[in-house]
This record gives structure tokens, sequence and C-alpha cells, in this order.
């Protein structure tokens, strides 16, 4: 077995299950490729969100972060980076690893990873899940823009051009982001590699049908709150158009039941057809976008070419329920239009087009029958198959090209 030493600030049990669940996954399924792990990660306390690893294979160290992320993420993530880096030392004396492995954002710790593996003398490979100084939402209070936008424009790219000239390999998760990084750093194109988010058929093992329902139920799972351009009053704002236009539906918004929205929901006077639910943990949230009559998809509009594709894509698509898609143009309305057995993509422009284009989504769902995955994507986005190829990535890394 080849050795592998993981960096990732959220790794389960955490209250941020989409942060943590590409390594998650890594961590799971690599050893049926080769690769031993030991993973370093951000230790928070288990509440009833969260979710046991199921990876008892892996050697896992938890290192408590300074800041709480609620306080400061961003803050709280430079810290432990610094902080990590005794104990990943002293790591790579007893475990010898044969490479470090890094997965942001956040990014910092991505930066120690890649010291680490400088002094250790072994390769370093980037798994960046979103872009970092590419990054295609700037919004938020006037102040913290312009901060984040002179970041994204002075600092982040010197740090990332570093990782960029040191990494053995680069992980990228989209088309647009490959494409803009590799003309960003023609140097390193070579390096970086396409390997999407996908979703893990064991999670879909359980036969479940939606059921029959008087009254179709729309279920979005994630959040808005704290999301820095990522605002319900579209999607709000459309399901009162069709309210007032006769149609009848509920929504449930699984993973986010803070003040914000609520107020939001308030304001329009969805009380009666709109719940507003907390995190829940992964497993209960795959079952409920199983059970939903249709789903909807929220990507905010891209401030440059990069446009992403938000983790939970994928397994709505396993599930094979229809999906209201309000996204830009790009990588994740192109894998929709490919792969959705139903669906409908809106632009981001008036709530009217929204409610109107969800009238017509539920009067077609309601004669739709229940539909198996496409199996070209199920091969392609399955967890399994995406941790082959970081596998056999990091065998070339280490020099193995068998």
């Amino acid at each position: 077995m080849k050795k592998a030493l993981v960096l990732t600030y959220d790794f389960p049990p955490c209250t941020a299950p989409g942060a943590a669940l590409r390594s998650h996954k890594l961590v799971r399924y690599l050893p049926e490729f080769g690769w031993e792990v030991s993973v370093i990660c951000r230790q928070e306390r288990i509440d009833a969100s969260a979710e046991a690893v199921p990876s008892p294979a892996a050697r896992i160290v938890r290192i408590p972060a300074p800041i709480p992320p609620r306080i400061s993420y961003q803050l709280g993530a430079w810290i432990w980076a610094g902080q990590v880096l005794p104990r990943a030392r002293a790591l790579i004396t007893d475990a010898r690893p044969d490479l470090v492995y890094a997965s942001g954002p956040p990014f910092p710790h991505v930066l120690s990873a890649m010291s680490l593996a400088r002094e250790a003398r072994i390769p370093f490979v980037a798994d960046m899940r979103d872009s970092w100084s590419l990054d295609p939402h700037l919004g938020g209070a006037r102040g913290r823009k312009a901060i984040k936008r002179a970041l994204c424009c002075w600092v982040y790219p010197r740090l990332e051009r570093r990782l960029f000239e040191s990494a053995a390999a680069i992980l990228v998760n989209t088309p647009s982001m490959r494409r803009a990084y590799a003309r960003m750093f023609a140097d390193a194109a070579e390096r970086i590699h396409l390997v999407p988010n996908g979703f893990d058929e064991a999670d879909f093992s359980s036969p479940v049908e939606a059921p029959r329902r008087d009254i179709p139920l729309l279920r979005y799972c994630g959040r808005f709150s704290g999301v820095a351009s990522r605002s319900p009053d579209l999607l709000l704002r459309g399901m009162r158009a069709a309210l007032d236009a006769g149609l009848r539906i509920e929504f449930e918004i699984l993973g986010d039941d803070s003040p914000e929205l609520r107020s939001s929901i308030r304001r329009l006077s969805l009380d009666s057809f709109v719940r507003a639910r907390p995190v829940a943990p992964h497993a209960e949230a795959i079952r409920a976008m199983r059970e939903a009559t249709i789903l909807v998809l929220y990507q905010p509009p891209s401030r440059n070419e990069v446009t992403p594709v938000a983790g939970k894509t994928y397994e709505y698509l396993r599930s094979g329920r229809p999906i209201l898609a309000i996204v830009p143009p790009g990588d994740c309305a192109d894998l929709v239009q490919r792969y959705a057995p139903l669906h409908a993509l809106v632009s981001h422009e008036e709530p009217a087009r929204v409610g109107a284009a969800l009238q017509d989504l539920v009067v077609r769902s309601a004669a739709m029958p229940s539909e198996e995955p496409d199996p070209e994507f199920v091969q392609t986005y399955s967890r399994r198959e995406i941790a082959r190829q970081i596998a056999a990535i990091c065998n070339q890394a280490i020099g193995i090209t068998t």
C-alpha cells in the first residue's frame, strides 16, 4: 500500500457537510486502489447534524481551530494552518507517507501542505474544490466586497502561482475552472486535471419511491444565509408568483432555518407554503431528495468565466427527480440539460419567469414515470470512480505509471 497524508479543514463529523463530503468519500474509497490514508482535519463539536465517518482504515488526527467558524471562518483557517505544521511534521516522520494531498477551500492549509511536502521531499497534490483567485462570487457588504476583490486581484494569484509551481498535480472540478487556470498558469497546464464531484452509489442502495402527493412538494437542499451572492429572494418571489397564479405547491428548504431566511419568508407571506429546516445528516438529506416531487437548484450568476457546480447537483441527478434549475449558462446548466430526465432551466431575471417555469414543471412532472439514472452518468460520476481517478493521478505523482 502506498501512503498519503491528507490535509483538509472540514471533515465529518462537522457542521459543514458539503465542504467535507469530497474528502470524506475519497478517504473511504482510496484504500481500494492501493492507498493507505492518514488525515489531519479540524476538530469540531459533534452535534445532531454530524455524521460518523465510515473509514476505519484511516488514521485521523483532529486539531481544534482557534476561532470558531461562526465568528470568522477565514481567519480561523489561516491560524489553524500554522497550528497543524508541528503535528503534521510528526505524522510525516512517523507514517512516512509517499505523498501529501490537500483539499480546499479554505486554502491556507493547502499552502501548509505544500511547505510540508517540500521539507519532506515528497510530491504534493492540491485538490481545488473551488477556484481561489478566480472566485466567481464577490458579493457581500461593500467593504467586504472591496477587500475580497483586492485579495483576488493582488494576493491570491501570487499564492496560487506558488501552489501551481510546486504541485505534482492540481485537481479542479469543473471544465470552466480547468480552462481558466490552464490559461492563467500555462506552464502548469499539463498538471491540471479535471476531476469532478459526484455521488456515492452506496447512498442510494436502499429503494425509495417518491410518495404520491395531492400537493407537489419542492425541496431545496442547502443554505442561503452566510453565502456570498446566494440570496433566496428570486426563488421566493417566483414561488409567490406561482401561488398567486393559482398553483398549489409546498416548498421545503432543508439546511437553513436562519433568522434571515425566515424573515424573507414572512415578508412575502409564504409562511403557510414554505418550511425552513436546519442541516440534516447526509443520509437524511439524500432520502429527502428522493422523496421530493421536484428538486430546486440555485446557483448565483458568475462574475467571471468560472461557473461552479454545487456538489448536491450530482446527487440531485442521481435521484432521478425533476429539477428546477435557476443557474447561469455554463457547467451546471450543461450537466442538468444532459442528465436530468425532466428539468426547467431559468436564468436570473424576473420572478414571474421562475413562477411560470415552476408551473410548467409541476404539470409535466405529474405524468412523469419513475426513471433510472443515465448509465453513463452513474459510471462517470460515482465516488468510487472518482477515487480511482485520483489514485491514478497520485500514482503518477510518485512515479508509478501503470
